[in-house]
């Protein structure tokens, strides 16, 4: 097929074009992947923007919808009000709500259990934070979103944000019932703290304890089992095992999405599912698909690992999950992608290299990259840090601190605190440093900072330089060279020194896709509603832009999953949308 890209072709003409050609600029690198389209030395330059528009013409292998699995294959077809797809928070909370406002709901799951990944849920004035506002204020909602928006270089679609400021109260709370009616005991996540800065996490981030499970953020298995089993007490039907393969939308693809067509992962026998109200997609990310990533979010590829089979039970994991299949189905049927570029990539939110003194947050010491040179403020969140260091010479940096690091950078937080917990002492923080048996960490000590220099393969006198002129700015009190708040500027002076060398990014997932209006109906180029198809969770489109940046510790399993999930299926049961 002429018009059909893969990969491999694509990225022929990606070596030339570069960046731009992902990014779809008018380009003359843009020839390299256009069938029959040439440009010579005394081509116009306007061929550059023809050449454009014949590539955003081209459709990749993924764009390119099956063939209809014919009637006479469907072994089974069950019918209900709504049929939800996939068994994580989002799918879970849409079919339990809509289960309880009197709808006949299914839910068909290509997992065999109830899928849980993250470990926090975000929402603004729940009821437990209004009954610990004395300790823990409630934020300024004004400027908490502004914030959140200038993040995003306000490449989003606002209107969701504030839906999810309405709606999360009452989705929370709602939720917080279910887990504290059967023993579950709420708790806040600790998150970065920088009050006078603009990386400051206000409370708002919900995890529980029970069944084992102590801190915060580890406890969202307990939250998708918990929605199960009042999704069924509802009256809802589950159906684990069962992967959804196509839509099927009336009148040749120019109707309503009626059903959806899966195929049973143990005997691959097809099955129909007829929704008369609804079909709501909460099918996971795209994240192993590195054509879609190609597309969609290119500067997230190099952390992709190569997956050829998905795992549709697996949990928290590294290099990609799922293979867009929900994305594809809508995009088979009409859908468009979302307008914001690229996709926001969601990488591991702790520093990359050397201990951080905060959930969520990065080493804040001295960093430096392979050539010894400092690079930047160090005062940042692990998703920042990340950035930062992608951008130095290889992508490496390296951590530089001493053991007077223990106290100078008190108080010392790590990920699965919660808001209460009192900080770890200096000197358990000093031993975890000197203990070489501990396989979560690969630390360089020396009695010298040459020594550690050394060890790290980095350049002896650049180096020692950068270290020299570290310290005389923490003499001094002010940080000439990147502006680090004064706290923060502590000194290599104590022995024993350590290092430590960064890795890239570990990449966690990828956000958003087609296009979502505020009642989570998936749209077309026209931004028309494609009748009977919505979409909830990392599906929805245009709410995130660039990186997931954390600074709203669960935003996504608060937002996407939770609040359109619950809200979405009440509102359909309710007949309001």
């Amino acid at each position: 097929m002429q018009n059909q890209l893969d990969r491999r072709s694509f990225l022929k003409g990606a070596t030339v074009a570069g960046a731009a050609a992902l990014a779809g600029v008018a380009t003359s690198g843009l020839t390299g992947c256009t069938p029959g389209a040439s440009r010579t030395q005394d081509a116009p330059v306007s061929d550059g923007l023809i050449n454009a528009q014949i590539y955003a013409k081209q459709k990749w292998a993924f764009e390119v919808a099956p063939d209809p699995i014919p009637d006479e294959q469907i072994v089974e077809t069950k019918t209900a009000d709504i049929i939800v797809i996939g068994s994580g928070t989002s799918g879970l909370a849409a079919a339990t709500s809509a289960a309880e406002n009197g709808a006949k709901v299914i839910l068909i799951s290509a997992s065999s259990v109830n899928v849980s990944r993250g470990g926090s849920v975000h929402a603004m004035n729940s009821k437990f934070m209004r009954a610990h506002a004395n300790e823990f204020p409630l934020p300024d909602t004004d400027k908490y979103f502004r914030d959140q928006l200038l993040h995003a270089s306000y490449n989003v679609d606002e209107a969701k944000w504030w839906k999810w400021n309405r709606e999360s109260e009452e989705s929370m709370d709602w939720l917080i019932n279910k887990m504290e009616d059967v023993g579950y005991t709420t708790v806040f996540e600790a998150g970065f703290s920088e009050p006078d800065g603009p990386m400051d996490m206000p409370v708002g981030s919900h995890s529980w304890n029970g069944d084992g499970i102590t801190g915060a953020g580890g406890s969202q298995q307990l939250v998708v089992d918990t929605l199960a089993n009042n999704a069924k007490k509802a009256g809802a039907e589950i159906i684990y095992g069962m992967a959804a393969k196509q839509l099927v939308r009336d009148n040749n693809n120019t109707g309503r999405v009626s059903a959806v067509v899966a195929q049973d992962v143990n005997d691959e026998t097809w099955h129909k599912y007829e929704g008369t109200k609804a079909i709501i997609m909460a099918m996971g990310d795209f994240s192993a698909d590195k054509d879609m990533m190609s597309k969609y979010c290119p500067h997230a590829l190099p952390l992709v690992s190569d997956i050829e089979d998905v795992n549709y039970d697996i949990g928290f994991t590294f290099g990609g999950l799922y293979k867009g299949e929900g994305h594809k189905m809508g995009l088979w049927v009409g859908a468009a992608w979302q307008k914001t570029f690229p996709n926001a990539a969601m990488t591991l939110a702790v520093g990359t290299a050397g201990p951080a003194n905060q959930p969520c947050g990065a080493f804040r010491g001295l960093l430096v990259n392979r050539d010894g040179q400092r690079y930047a403020n160090e005062n940042v969140t692990g998703v920042f840090a990340n950035i930062s260091q992608m951008h130095q010479p290889e992508g490496k940096g390296f951590a530089l601190w001493s053991a007077n690091y223990a106290k100078d950078a008190a108080p010392w937080y790590s990920v699965g605190m919660t808001r209460t917990d009192a900080p770890i002492p200096p000197e358990a923080m000093l031993a975890q440093w000197q203990d070489d048996s501990n396989p979560m960490q690969n630390y360089v000590v020396g009695n010298t900072i040459d020594e550690v220099i050394s060890a790290l393969g980095l350049p002896l006198a650049e180096t020692k330089a950068t270290v020299e002129r570290y310290n005389s700015l923490c003499a001094k009190g002010a940080d000439d060279d990147f502006c680090k708040n004064p706290s923060q500027m502590v000194p290599l002076t104590e022995a024993p020194f350590f290092g430590a060398a960064g890795s890239p990014p570990m990449f966690l997932t990828v956000l958003g896709g087609l296009r979502t209006d505020i009642n989570m109906r998936v749209c077309d180029e026209n931004d028309n509603p494609i009748p009977g198809l919505y979409n909830i969770g990392t599906m929805v489109g245009d709410y995130y832009s660039g990186f997931y940046t954390f600074l709203i510790e669960g935003n996504n399993l608060g937002a996407t999953c939770l609040t359109f999930g619950y809200v979405t299926g009440r509102d359909i049961a309710k007949g309001l949308i």
